[in-house]
């Protein structure tokens, strides 16, 4: 309950305190005041105090700012276990972007404006760029994505409904804020020509020595569209060359730092772990790798990593660091002078679009893709392959012909 009473200074000058008590997080109530040298001023704002503690429940958002606030909700969202690391690490690097730039005001005080400035800011200088400053000088910035943006607001949002619901604050500012609209991005998938040529450099660069099986890892990209975090996990017990199948259950996956995290019966989602047929033409370059993983083991010792045995692996047999393949892959893409294709995925894009336009069911696709509805990959990962709406025109023409022709008949 809030109330208003009237007290004297030591000078004799009559002024009015608005009183409130405030019930902290630990369940501790404390009281709060305000003075005001009108007596409907000070009235004014205990009703005001009193109708917020009341939407609040607890905390003082008045000194509980938007850094400390999202500090603890991270803590909450590890102890409960619920989300997977990577979410995690990706929730705690958004909320950082965010409190660059909101971090020290306080919650109560977080509006609308505050939020709109930041994302605007956000936008012009966000990113770090990406090449190293020089010498002695910090890295430099670049503008953010708006899509990136958009993850950020979709954070935010959720992180300020955390408090909402915790009567931490009354409501949540970013419901009042326009999210970011990047559009759909459209995304490019390798013509054959260029999948030759980046499977001749791939070739060239197992041959050479440099990155030995990068040809068996881009075959399989292009054969078995599996995710970048499947490929890096797939294990020789996860293959069977008799019944020429590969079973997706486990996955790499970056750290905090970039360092890899194996991870056992561990995929995106549930419908990701599945078991595909490999294609017969890769099952001798599988076999030959295999031949070669186990000359390298032997020279190792016995402090090479068997369990598990993996196909694409670094030093001493341990997981190999999702950005080290990401920057080998686009090494092999610019000696093949493929640009605007992305890494990994540009295989899987590739792979869904090719079966489709060859004919191979969507149903099939999708769960090749470890997709769990096939809306989803017919949206996301199918795209026009170069040349097939002409031979959908003729295909079509021949089937117009024969209708006429019959039409002809008396």
């Amino acid at each position: 309950m809030a109330s208003v009473r009237r007290q004297v200074s030591t000078t004799g000058t009559t002024y009015f305190q608005a009183v409130w008590s405030l019930t902290g997080k630990d369940g501790t109530t404390k009281r709060q005041t305000k003075s005001f040298s009108r007596q409907a001023d000070a009235k004014a704002y205990a009703a005001k105090m009193e109708a917020e503690c009341e939407k609040r429940g607890i905390g003082d958002v008045e000194k509980q700012t938007f850094v400390v606030f999202t500090e603890r909700l991270m803590a909450h969202w590890q102890a409960r276990g619920e989300l997977a690391q990577t979410s995690l690490i990706g929730y705690r690097r958004n909320l950082g972007l965010l409190a660059r730039e909101i971090g020290n005001i306080p919650l109560g005080k977080l509006s609308p404006l505050h939020i709109d400035e930041a994302l605007a800011a956000l936008k012009a200088n966000g990113g770090a760029a990406r090449k190293p400053g020089k010498a002695g000088q910090p890295r430099g910035t670049r503008p953010l994505a708006d899509r990136t943006l958009l993850h950020l607001y979709r954070i935010g949002s959720t992180a300020m409904e955390q408090a909402r619901r915790w009567k931490l604050v009354a409501s949540n500012p970013f419901k009042d804020v326009k999210a970011p609209s990047p559009g759909k991005s459209k995304i490019k998938i390798m013509t054959e020509e260029e999948a030759i040529r980046v499977y001749q450099a791939a070739t060239h660069a197992d041959e050479s020595g440099k990155h030995p099986g990068m040809a068996l890892l881009v075959a399989l990209l292009m054969v078995c569209g599996m995710r970048r975090s499947e490929i890096l996990g797939l294990a020789f017990d996860a293959i069977d060359l008799d019944s020429e199948t590969i079973s997706v259950f486990r996955t790499v996956v970056a750290g905090e730092k970039g360092e890899a995290i194996l991870r056992d019966e561990r995929a995106k989602s549930e419908s990701s772990i599945r078991t595909i047929t490999i294609p017969r033409e890769v099952i001798s370059m599988i076999r030959n790798h295999r031949n070669w993983i186990n000359e390298m083991v032997l020279q190792w010792g016995k402090g090479y990593q068997h369990e598990p045995l993996l196909l694409f692996p670094t030093f001493g047999g341990a997981a190999l660091p999702p950005r080290v393949l990401t920057s080998r892959l686009r090494q092999l893409h610019r000696r093949a002078g493929v640009r605007g294709i992305a890494p990994t995925h540009g295989f899987r894009h590739g792979m869904a679009s090719a079966m489709v336009a060859n004919g191979i069911d969507i149903k099939t696709v999708s769960e090749r893709l470890g997709h769990s509805t096939t809306g989803f990959t017919l949206a996301t990962y199918v795209h026009a392959v170069k040349g097939r709406d002409k031979a959908a025109a003729d295909q079509l023409g021949k089937q117009f012909s024969a209708i006429a022709a019959a039409s002809e008949r008396p």
